[in-house]
């Protein structure tokens, strides 16, 4: 008797253990709680896209492309006013023009290198832009540019002249923006219809323009330059349409030049400062590395 008791109670312990790990075997395991979301936290928005690329239409902009970005530009403005022209000259689209043609390259972030060659006085423009650290995220912007001008045209008494810019842009319900740019020019120089308007020297000027997004890829833009020696001011507005690094703008108004030299103090001499000419711009950008 004692014999069977004691294979009982063995055979009962060995079940024991075994029914114990099968238990601990088939258990889940212990899971993480997890992290809650508090009700009242949200994902920060998206900053805002800029209504303007780098240039809004002959001013500068505080933008600047994604380091690696290489940008084409042409500006097209026609040398006949629209008041005159009829159906024949299609409404001043068939005369000349005052045509622009410049790379952009932007070797390291906020830094933008630039070549602009323009017709009028036969006018390279050279510039550098930094934009500054963001001085209220999404509101204010800032950027400095500088470079010189080489008018290569032979009659010219002045060939080269230096300038300096601050612009600043206020952005306001996230797609309007207000842009100022005090500069500084060193000589200026321009030409209207043949007649050469005479240089000065040690100008300053402060342009001023507006930006606005009508639809996600329509945007206006107006640029204004104030006169300090001639009455009337210049002035030009535009309709853009942007796709992937593509902008295409339609331009009219009475500031045709494109250099700092050259609209800085844009003065109306053998024409009216009534006259409106149309034009356009094209930008296209590459990302390069």
């Amino acid at each position: 008797m004692q014999r069977r008791s004691g294979i009982s109670l063995a055979t009962v312990s060995i079940v024991l253990l075994l029914s114990h790990a099968a238990t601990a075997q088939e258990a889940p395991p212990p899971q993480k709680p997890k992290e809650t979301t508090p009700p009242n936290a949200q994902e920060a928005p998206p900053p805002p896209k800029a209504p303007e690329g780098s240039i809004i239409i002959t001013l500068n902009s505080t933008e600047v492309a994604p380091a690696g970005t290489l940008g084409i530009i042409f500006t097209h403005r026609f040398s006949s006013p629209v008041q005159g022209s009829d159906f024949h000259s299609l409404f001043s689209f068939d005369s000349g023009a005052d045509i622009g043609i410049g790379l952009q390259y932007v070797p390291i972030s906020n830094l933008e290198v630039a070549v602009l060659r323009n017709k009028s006085l036969e006018d390279y423009e050279f510039s550098a832009k930094y934009r500054l650290p963001t001085v209220a995220e999404g509101i204010v912007t800032a950027a400095l540019r500088g470079g010189a001008d080489y008018r290569g045209q032979s009659n010219l008494s002045d060939h080269v002249s230096w300038f300096g810019q601050a612009i600043v842009g206020v952005t306001l319900f996230s797609r309007v923006r207000f842009s100022a740019m005090p500069t500084y020019v060193s000589d200026t120089a321009g030409q209207i219809t043949g007649i050469l308007v005479p240089a000065e020297h040690d100008v300053f000027n402060v342009p001023l323009a507006f930006s606005a997004a009508i639809t996600p890829s329509f945007n206006v833009h107006g640029e204004y330059v104030p006169r300090h020696l001639n009455p009337g001011a210049g002035w030009i507005v535009s309709v853009e349409k942007t796709l992937l690094r593509h902008r295409f703008a339609f331009t009219a108004g009475n500031l045709r030049p494109t250099t700092v030299d050259q609209y800085i103090s844009y003065d109306f001499q053998g024409f009216s400062k009534e006259n409106i000419y149309l034009g356009f711009n094209i930008v296209r950008l590459w990302k390069v590395n």
